[in-house]
């Protein structure tokens, strides 16, 4: 069994919606969501599995890149 640190969670739904080794992978993920669904900011979480613990996330980081 493959086990994974980092879970992205919906606390709305209940629905765990990817697993990820590493934070960066988590993040990318929890930002692809948001693209397309930004009303979820507040629902969408990071858990690290080996803490059990929620990641707070750098709002910056969840902010769209500006068009160029």
């Amino acid at each position: 069994m493959t086990r994974f640190r980092y879970t992205l969670f919906d606390q709305a739904s209940r629905n765990e919606l990817g697993h990820f080794d590493t934070l960066a992978e988590a993040e990318e993920a929890l930002t692809r969501f948001l693209a397309h669904a930004p009303e979820a900011a507040d629902d969408l979480q990071i858990w690290d599995e080996d803490e059990d613990v929620r990641v707070e996330v750098d709002p910056a980081k969840l902010r769209p890149a500006p068009a160029a």
